[in-house]
């Protein structure tokens, strides 16, 4: 771990000073009860200004009236109303609840697509101009705002800025950014007028300084505004890096403070914010951004880790850094950093399961932090348990672990028993195939080395006489979910490779029926000391003396598992994917799935729904035949690798229940037939039933 002393210190945004230059960016995590602030979002921003963030920023805080509509654009549902004093007290709970813990409070002043002047009018979706496309499930315009009503829209802006500096907040935040009304103003793409508010770089910019020069009047200038904007929309004809330069002083005309620098609109061709983004992509604008400013710049678009955070600081790429998903999975990251324990940080896997919620308008769910999606529960450090107990945990993969940090925290005494030799279940395979898994397996690491009242048992079978000899008070059994199999001719061949023998070889085993190739395997795995690196190094051989996989690979499977595997082994292979499923990709969420599919096909994939395995041969040649036309083919490979993901797995569970009938079933384990389990339901099912007991 680096030295990120940096990141710890002070900066000022305006007259306003932050203890860091940690910034929690603005998202709307749909927990608002009919657009007023409930007490879960209180709960939520109070977490993270207790964790050390600096700036925790209210996001989306809507301008315009949405009582009793039914908006297009889901997310808007869950967004804090602004548009009425009735919001006040709201807000302020949110500053006060933060500037308790040393925190500063920014609320995002947002205007999606869709928009009224009033309550008594139906709300619509409105443009600059009419002939572009909307946003994300709301088509075409249906109308395109006249300069009557952009008046009116600016006085909106001015009355929510004012209501929250009634309420306590310091810093106001303009959402000019990410395809949303005041970017589709800035940009080429989608303002094509020719009045005051189009044209050049001056007029795409007015609305955007009307709105500035209104917030002051409501506000006075001692009020800091931050700008957040995408500085390359990435829309075809859109706004460069060089347009915004340009955009960038008029702006500052106006006064402005800070500027939050982010990239895209929703519906831009690539992708922005997943996992398929390489980690920092973007933060070169922000430092372009830096080049015609001498305001405080952020970069706020796919930052996730420590490392990141510090070249942004370090390298001039920024003068604070934004994260959100980051402070989702972890709230006392600067804590953490403070404390000389980064290696405790719950790392964001960036799995995108955050966004497949939010952006159909559920609550912010974590595949990592599941008190996100069950602030009822509370925190665990918070209630300890009436009644101290003995539980032992079956299983150290992520259900397990989890169950045992939240037991332990609340005082129980905690043993868990696992064949293996290490922490981490699935995640240890996980890592070797997604290098974003691999902080999150240091984690847990670090979390157990500093866990109390716990007792972890490795290379050690779970058998009920071990159970009853543990006399535990309660049992839970995580031991992961069992591999889907497939049985047809040539299932022995050597050509045929399942994901079970994979995780064999991952942790140091040589898997049942395999021969010298995959001892060889497991023997300089062993030899070079496990390490994640050299195992995914192993895997992308496609040829030599311990190349598991060969070079002509089917990949047996097209939901998550096996869409996962191909990603991770197609470099110098030739890889199809097959499906009995119509379409594939069973388990990847609305953000990942097709941008997903589009990346394995532009790699060179071949993905074949509606496809079935017939037969392997003794020669390498796998018939495969369509389940809807009957039309066969063949196909010589050099390896099939079954990757048909995970089902319930009750067998242990069964053969205890009789002599420890409360016992509960964790992880994926429980997958219903057909679902796919990912890590967030393990952790869910582990915390919630941790703190239960």
């Amino acid at each position: 771990m680096g030295n990120y002393d940096k990141l710890l210190e002070p900066i000022a945004i305006g007259g306003v000073s932050l203890r860091n230059r940690f910034v929690m960016l603005p998202m709307t995590i749909e927990k608002v009860d009919n657009y007023h602030v409930s007490d879960d979002l209180v709960d939520f921003y109070e977490q993270r200004a207790k964790g050390g963030v600096a700036l925790v920023e209210i996001g989306s805080c809507y301008v315009s009236d949405c009582f009793g509509t039914t908006p297009k654009y889901h997310t808007t549902t869950g967004a804090c109303g602004a548009w009425s004093d009735e919001f006040i007290p709201g807000f302020k709970r949110i500053a006060d609840s933060c500037h308790e813990h040393g925190a500063k409070v920014a609320a995002q002043l947002q205007l999606c697509y869709e928009w009224r002047a009033s309550g008594d009018e139906p709300l619509l979706s409105c443009a600059p101009s009419v002939d572009v496309m909307s946003g994300p499930f709301v088509g075409m315009p249906e109308h395109e705002l006249t300069v009557d009503e952009i008046k009116i829209i600016v006085s909106q802006y001015g009355q929510a800025a004012r209501r929250c500096k009634e309420a306590g907040i310091d810093i106001i935040e303009i959402h000019a950014g990410i395809g949303y009304m005041v970017m589709r103003f800035l940009s080429k793409y989608s303002n094509h007028r020719t009045d005051e508010y189009g044209g050049d770089e001056r007029g795409r910019a007015k609305f955007l300084t009307d709105i500035i020069d209104e917030i002051h009047r409501t506000c006075g200038k001692g009020m800091p505004i931050i700008v957040r904007i995408s500085a390359d929309d990435l829309m075809p004809d859109g706004n460069r890096i060089e347009d915004t330069l340009k955009i960038i002083p008029i702006v500052e005309e106006h006064g402005v403070d800070a500027w939050s620098v982010q990239a895209g609109f929703h519906e831009a061709p690539r992708p922005v914010a997943n996992a398929l983004v390489p980690e920092g992509e973007f933060i070169g604008l922000a430092k372009s951004v830096k080049t015609v400013t001498d305001l405080p710049v952020f970069p706020g678009t796919r930052i996730t880790g420590l490392e990141m955070c510090k070249k942004v600081i370090e390298e001039g790429y920024g003068d604070l850094v934004g994260m959100g998903r980051s402070f989702i999975a972890d709230p006392e990251i600067p804590n953490k950093v403070a404390a000389g324990t980064p290696e405790k940080v719950r790392a964001c896997i960036v799995c995108s399961r955050c966004l497949d919620n939010i952006f159909i308008g559920k609550p912010c769910q974590c595949s990592v932090n599941a008190n996100v999606m069950h602030s009822g529960l509370g925190l665990p450090e918070n209630h300890p348990a009436n009644q101290i107990k003995h539980l032992v945990i079956v299983g150290a993969g992520p259900a397990g672990l989890e169950a045992a940090r939240v037991a332990s925290l609340r005082g129980h005494r905690v043993t868990i028993v696992d064949h293996s030799d290490r922490i981490g279940g699935l995640l240890n395979m996980a890592q070797v195939l997604n290098d974003k898994v691999e902080n999150y397996v240091t984690y847990w690491q670090a979390e157990f080395d500093s866990l109390k009242n716990v007792t972890v048992m490795l290379k050690t079978e779970a058998t009920l006489e071990l159970l009853k000899s543990l006399n535990p008070d309660e049992v839970f059994v995580a031991p992961g979910g069992s591999v889907i199999d497939l049985d047809f001719p040539g299932r022995k061949s050597k050509y045929v490779v399942s994901s079970q023998d994979i995780k064999d070889m991952v942790a140091g085993k040589v898997p049942e029926g395999k021969g010298l190739l995959w001892r060889a395997a497991v023997k300089a795995i062993k030899a070079q000391g496990g390490t994640v690196g050299f195992m995914r190094m192993g895997l992308n051989m496609a040829a030599g003396p311990t190349a598991v996989i060969g070079k002509r690979l089917l990949v047996v499977g097209g939901g998550f598992a096996g869409l996962e595997t191909a990603a991770a082994m197609c470099s110098n292979r030739e890889v199809t994917v097959i499906d009995t499923a119509k379409k594939l990709g069973n388990g990847i969420g609305i953000i990942d799935k097709n941008p997903e599919l589009r990346k394995l096909k532009k790699l060179g994939v071949r993905l074949l729904p509606l496809t079935e395995l017939v037969e392997v041969s003794n020669k390498g040649i796998v018939t495969l035949r369509n389940v809807e036309t009957g039309e066969v083919e063949e196909l010589e490979v050099d390896t099939v690798l079954l990757s048909l993901g995970v089902q319930a797995n009750t067998d242990f569970f069964n053969n205890i229940k009789e002599w420890f009938p409360e016992a509960k079933l964790l992880g994926d384990a429980t997958t219903p037939s057909g679902k796919v389990y990912r890590t967030l339901e393990a952790i869910e099912g582990g915390f919630i039933q941790a703190m239960a007991i």
